[in-house]
């Protein structure tokens, strides 16, 4: 679904990413770590378009990313994204929501969006407007707008952050019937002890990419220690 072909990317001349290669396959539950500062947010931003990288190549569905078309077939949640309503925005949280059916001028599945508001527990709060929704309540209508079109890829930049542990213990096991029902994930987290059951492969990201494999294997190879990181083992025994 993504290739990464020899991705570079500086700011003002300090190198963020070098040489990235990275393959996505289709259904995987990829969980990317690293420190903070260490690129990830630049990495997904490259994928989606937002910035362009000084060097290399990325493909989406086997397409240049100049000449993707699709992006309906990607959800997207940002970083901390509710910093970005303001007091003064009109919408209410279902104009809100519909937003990408607008943008892509496809039209939205009525029966999926209200099972995904119940899903996400913001279904009497459609009515209200979008700034008057608390941060966990806004990260769960971005999650449902990102899945609102029925994409087949999702990207999550640190989707848990200012939600609760029972909160996020929930979010996780939602996005693992998720996957489990075919939807192929992508996610930056910090949480990874709350992932240890559902991520498939992890990719450790700093600057350079360290490790990109099956989750089984990144236990074993960060047992060994990697250099500039520090985080909690990830094994099954947590559970």
């Amino acid at each position: 679904m993504i290739k990464i072909e020899g991705l570079y990317y500086s700011i003002n001349g300090r190198r963020i990413l070098e040489d990235i290669h990275l393959i996505i396959q289709k259904g995987d539950f990829l969980a990317i770590i690293g420190p903070n500062g260490g690129g990830k947010s630049t990495l997904i931003r490259c994928i989606l378009g937002f910035i362009k990288p000084h060097q290399g190549k990325i493909y989406l569905y086997g397409e240049e990313i100049s000449k993707f078309k699709s992006w309906h077939k990607i959800g997207y949640l940002p970083q901390r994204a509710g910093k970005e309503i303001s007091s003064l925005n009109p919408l209410t949280v279902k104009e809100f929501i519909n937003l990408p059916s607008k943008w892509y001028k496809l039209a939205p599945d009525e029966a999926y969006f209200f099972s995904l508001c119940e899903l996400f527990g913001i279904a009497d709060l459609l009515d209200k407007k979008i700034y008057q929704l608390s941060f966990g309540q806004l990260q769960r209508a971005y999650l449902v707008r990102s899945l609102l079109l029925k994409p087949e890829l999702i990207v999550l930049d640190e989707p848990s952050v200012g939600l609760d542990f029972i909160s996020q213990e929930t979010f996780y096991q939602i996005l693992s019937d998720l996957h489990k029902k075919g939807l192929t994930i992508v996610l930056i987290t910090h949480e990874t002890w709350l992932l240890s059951k559902e991520i498939t492969k992890i990719a450790c990201l700093n600057q350079r990419l360290y490790f990109h494999g099956a989750h089984e294997e990144f236990c074993v190879f960060a047992e060994r220690g990697i250099p500039g990181f520090s985080f909690h083992r990830i094994e099954h025994s947590h559970w």
